[in-house]
């Protein structure tokens, strides 16, 4: 079905984000989600239980980025 039928029917790409860029948020998101729940529970004073959360990360996502440092990042597009 073209893009015609959905009213999308000029080039531009404006907005769009290739995979490449959609993979590299994603696992940006997700360590940024392991550290603050990291934090969380290392703050309520277990950080046995932090550093397990830290340790957690799914092969499939690539090489581990390891422990995040400094901020956790504001929004999605700051990575």
């Amino acid at each position: 079905m073209s893009y015609e039928a959905w009213g999308d029917g000029d080039d531009s790409m404006d907005g769009w984000v290739t995979n490449e860029r959609a993979e590299e948020l994603f696992i940006a998101g997700a360590q940024a989600c392991r550290e603050m729940m990291a934090r969380f529970v290392e703050q309520g004073g277990n950080p046995e239980i932090a550093q397990s959360i830290r340790a957690n990360w799914h092969p499939g996502w690539g090489d581990d980025p390891g422990r995040l440092q400094g901020d956790i990042p504001k929004d999605c597009w700051s990575c």
